[in-house]
């Protein structure tokens, strides 16, 4: 896996959880890609919903529900 670099986002669509030998990760999908993120507890509650993520130092800032993507 690549580690994301401090103001990276992920952004996409809560749809599975995969268990791997190093732990558990949410699957994040976005049009044809996907993307494994470290799961947390409050993961389970936002299945199925949208989410948007931002690499903030060693940690990931979530945002749930409708977002606008602001790239052009």
């Amino acid at each position: 896996m690549i580690p994301f670099r401090y103001g990276e986002t992920v952004s996409g669509t809560f749809t599975a959880t995969m268990q791997l030998s190093s732990g558990k990760f949410a699957i994040v999908e976005k049009s044809h890609e996907f993307t494994l993120v470290p799961w947390r507890s409050v993961t389970d509650r936002q299945f199925g919903r949208e989410m948007l993520g931002v690499v903030q130092g060693g940690s990931v800032s979530w945002q749930w529900g409708r977002y606008r993507d602001l790239s052009l």
